[in-house]
């Protein structure tokens, strides 16, 4: 009984909160869209979509209709988000919130790693100076208290080589976006397209989904379920697979951080920024980056990101340690220089490619909604260099 009291509570809250969660079932760290007239969204999502190879060796394989769901599920993104376009300053259309953007380096140990596939950033041992921005996943800020995604958006500075957006090829960054649970909670993309025209239609479009596709409700309700009470605390997933040389594999950040931190018995709204700045006032803290290594295709499909890669059959590699060191990080010039920050997952090297139709959909919509918000807000986008801030 207990299990369907808090599913209701939970749907009550989700129907309050639909677009907010239509935007984050993409798990993105991006800007709201430019306004265009819809003609030229359209043939500027085909131009994307023919510019995406497809590595059917990894085991990607074109969804029939991708091509017109992808353009369906951008047009009714951006059309919920243009309604947005008058508020200032405006916040992101996901993962609005953020705790704050930490100063970290990415300390590369490829050793675990076969020779085949220490190529990109893992093709030697060595510290990349880096930016982390801890978030909440919603698409309006809300108390750190209410159920949500967590986000950890990393990215990586002085990376060379050419990237693969076209319009930031020779940007020196990549990026690694991770959310607090190891699997996505839609199959496909026409399971995709419905939820989507489900959230938009209001409460009753919801309830009528959630009605029909209750092992999808289960699985938001489990994620929206997880109590946090510090993000360095917690383990972080890419939940999509990657591009890794020659192979696929999934993304996981584990905390290393000693003990854990007790929910407040009377929270802040705020309370997850204040836990993550006593936490940093005066010592370091670390994550392990790891690698789930693609062992068979068919058990480890990488176009259904809800099927568990078995971590008997791959075990988690460590290839990189990520060091925070003590630091203040909410200064009203930092926080505002994390709130104009750009994560994509498609800030790449090819080797890293993003894959599955999930991320094709992401790098097509994310290039629709690049710009707007910091037009909006006068603050152009600018990829970091180093820790200092360009404000």
């Amino acid at each position: 009984m207990k299990f369907f009291y808090d599913l209701g509570t939970f749907m009550n809250k989700l129907l309050v909160s639909a677009f907010g969660l239509t935007a984050l079932s993409l798990f993105a760290c991006q800007a709201v869209p430019q306004p265009t007239p819809e003609r030229n969204q359209l043939a500027s999502f085909r131009a994307q979509r023919a510019s995406i190879a497809i590595d059917t060796q990894l085991g990607e394989a074109a969804v029939a209709n991708e091509a017109a769901l992808t353009e369906e599920i951008g047009t009714v993104i951006l059309k919920g988000l243009q309604k947005e376009a008058g508020k200032f300053p405006m916040t992101r259309d996901v993962h609005a919130k953020h705790h704050g953007c930490v100063k970290s380096f990415f300390e590369v140990n490829n050793a675990a790693l076969p020779q085949q596939l220490r190529v990109g950033v893992f093709a030697r041992n060595q510290s990349y100076p880096s930016w982390i921005r801890f978030s909440n996943g919603q698409g309006k800020p809300k108390n750190d208290i209410d159920g949500d995604i967590r986000g950890f958006g990393l990215k990586l500075m002085g990376v060379p080589g050419a990237k693969l957006l076209e319009n930031e090829r020779n940007e020196q960054t990549q990026d690694f976006l991770l959310i607090n649970t190891p699997d996505f909670f839609i199959k496909n993309l026409p399971d995709y397209v419905g939820f989507i025209e489900a959230t938009t239609n209001g409460g009753l479009g919801l309830a009528g989904y959630a009605i029909t596709h209750p092992g999808v409700m289960y699985k938001i309700y489990k994620i929206f379920g997880q109590k946090v009470a510090n993000p360095l605390e917690i383990d972080f997933f890419s939940t999509t697979p990657y591009k890794l040389g020659s192979t696929a594999v999934k993304y996981r950040v584990k905390s290393c951080q000693p003990g854990k931190t007790p929910m407040p018995s009377n929270p802040t709204p705020n309370f997850l920024r204040e836990n993550l700045s006593r936490s940093l006032n005066n010592q370091e803290a670390c994550f392990t980056f790891m690698v789930q290594l693609q062992k068979d295709i068919r058990s480890m499909p990488v176009e259904d990101s809800t099927v568990h890669w078995d971590e008997n059959q791959s075990p988690w590699l460590p290839v990189a340690n990520i060091r925070i060191p003590a630091q203040r990080f909410d200064s009203e010039a930092q926080m505002g220089y994390c709130e104009n920050m750009s994560y994509t997952p498609w800030h790449s090297l090819p080797e890293h490619k993003p894959l599955g139709a999930a991320n094709r959909v992401r790098k097509t919509v994310y290039e629709q909604v690049s710009q707007f918000r910091h037009h909006h807000n006068s603050a152009p986008r600018k990829e970091p260099t180093s820790h200092e801030l360009r404000l």
